[in-house]
């Protein structure tokens, strides 16, 4: 295991892994970004109405 951390280059997958690996954590980025727009815009939408109700 050892030897893993020393020389990672050795690896032949490790490159494509790494690309993997920043396109999975762009993805989750752009789908927390997304998840807390929804919710803004449904909070912003609760608090506009509740002044129209009687």
């Amino acid at each position: 295991m050892a030897g893993l951390t020393a020389a990672p280059k050795v690896l032949p997958g490790l490159p494509f892994a790494q690309g993997l690996q920043e396109a999975a954590g762009a993805g989750f980025l752009l789908y927390c970004a997304t998840a807390i727009a929804m919710l803004s815009i449904k909070l912003w939408f609760r608090l506009r109405n509740t002044g129209e109700r009687s």
